[in-house]
């Protein structure tokens, strides 16, 4: 099989008997409504199979043969019913509970109805074969993980099969014995057909018990899971409002002059040119180029779109958080480069001083973004200083900046220091897209 149809077949599994990712838990209506497809498609496929199984058991005789089309055809019609009863109303948490019970006592009448059947039959190894539908229609109760309606269901199970026990299983109404009462009472109870009665009631009800417990430790993680998830969101909401703060404040770029935006392009250019003659990847080279611009070309924002489900307004959140991370780390080197320049004129920049900016990141792609940031702000006009030419900025370069980085990266820089010159020079005619 072709990894395409295995993806088509887990997806078409999942549409079917799974639960989607875009299920919010913590909406019990949704969660209810998802249930009730998946056992809408169970019962589906139980009545695909068992209107097999009578029609297979049917063949030669012309009166079963016609019970077994019709109850594909009673199946078909209750399917299509419990279908539209399921969807009429999504959100209505009602609807959904009524639709779940329809689900339940129609599995077990279903189970009762296969198994009067199967007893009646003329085939021995099948008679007791449909009392394992009773057992299966109860685990498919169990999959909504509601102690309440289980308990319902356990009840009538109980009150049901007993009543099958004395008629179907065991015809002791129709008894000589069940006319004769003190006879009924002294020699029933004594005898084989009650112990295999109790030993029935007892392993169903053991069986019960099990169902119950499972579903009372599923029911109470499922709601310390919400809770957990309720928690997060509340965290969440609290994380994003502040963060979007800070990041409103912090990468702001309305103050940055049309100017500064040419220089960072500039910078992204040259950035890419010396990551290319030091051999880097090329998706290293990549991102590098991007990072160099990355704080003027994208903009962080956490406004969902209304579509989204919980789990895309999470990913948002990461995506933006990473996103405003990476401009944050970029502005910091813009820092770094006018903290260098400055305690270079003031003469500041001690030992002490440039251990400290060595620690600040210090990784390759940093330093190639940084050097090219040292030339372009010793190129340009600022607060601080006036532009120096190309001659002046190479001498402060390697008289003072070169401490600051990794001796290949400032080799390099140098000995293609008329290369740089060029790219700078010839900015004005570059076509940038601002």
């Amino acid at each position: 099989m072709s990894l395409k149809n295995k993806i088509k077949n887990t997806k078409f599994f999942n549409n079917a008997f799974g639960f989607e990712s875009g299920i919010d838990i913590a909406n019990d209506t949704q969660v209810l409504y998802r249930k009730n497809i998946v056992i809408k498609n169970i019962i589906f496929l139980s009545n695909v199979v068992f209107t097999l199984i009578f029609t297979l058991l049917s063949i030669g005789e012309s009166s079963n043969l016609i019970l077994a089309v019709l109850l594909g055809i009673v199946t078909f019609v209750l399917n299509i019913y419990l279908k539209r009863s399921i969807n009429k109303n999504p959100e209505d948490n009602t609807s959904q509970m009524i639709a779940s019970y329809l689900s339940c006592f129609y599995m077990l009448a279903l189970a009762i109805v296969i198994y009067i059947k199967l007893k009646y039959g003329e085939i021995d190894y099948l008679k007791e074969c449909g009392y394992i539908l009773l057992y299966y229609s109860l685990a498919v109760c169990s999959f909504y993980q509601n102690k309440r309606l289980l308990k319902t269901v356990f009840a009538w199970t109980l009150i049901i099969v007993t009543i099958l026990h004395f008629t179907v299983t065991y015809n002791i109404v129709g008894d000589e014995m069940a006319k004769d009462i003190m006879k009924f009472f002294t020699e029933f109870f004594v005898g084989e057909t009650f112990r295999d009665i109790l030993l029935r009631t007892l392993l169903l009800c053991i069986y019960m018990l099990v169902l119950y417990c499972i579903v009372a430790m599923s029911g109470y993680m499922q709601e310390e899971r919400k809770k957990e998830l309720m928690k997060r969101r509340e965290v969440q909401e609290d994380f994003t409002n502040v963060v979007t703060k800070i990041f409103e404040v912090t990468l702001d770029n309305s103050s940055r002059s049309e100017e500064d935006k040419q220089n960072i392009y500039i910078v992204s250019a040259m950035s890419k040119r010396l990551a290319e003659l030091l051999s880097l990847s090329e998706e290293e080279i990549r991102q590098i180029e991007t990072s160099a611009k990355i704080h003027i070309e994208q903009s962080v924002t956490f406004v969902p779109n209304e579509d989204m489900n919980e789990d895309e307004k999470y990913v948002l959140l990461r995506e933006q958080t990473n996103l405003g991370s990476i401009i944050i780390s970029r502005l910091q080197l813009e820092r770094k480069c006018e903290a260098i320049i400055r305690s270079t004129f003031e003469g500041s920049n001690t030992n002490q001083f440039i251990t400290r900016m060595n620690s600040i990141q210090n990784d390759v792609p940093a330093q190639i973004i940084l050097i090219c940031e040292l030339y372009v702000t010793m190129r340009s006009v600022k607060s601080y200083k006036k532009a120096y030419n190309h001659k002046v900025t190479m001498q402060y370069m390697s008289e003072h900046f070169n401490v600051y980085f990794n001796g290949e990266i400032f080799e390099r820089f140098d000995r293609f220091k008329d290369e740089f010159e060029k790219i700078f020079d010839g900015s004005e005619g570059e076509d940038y897209d601002l």
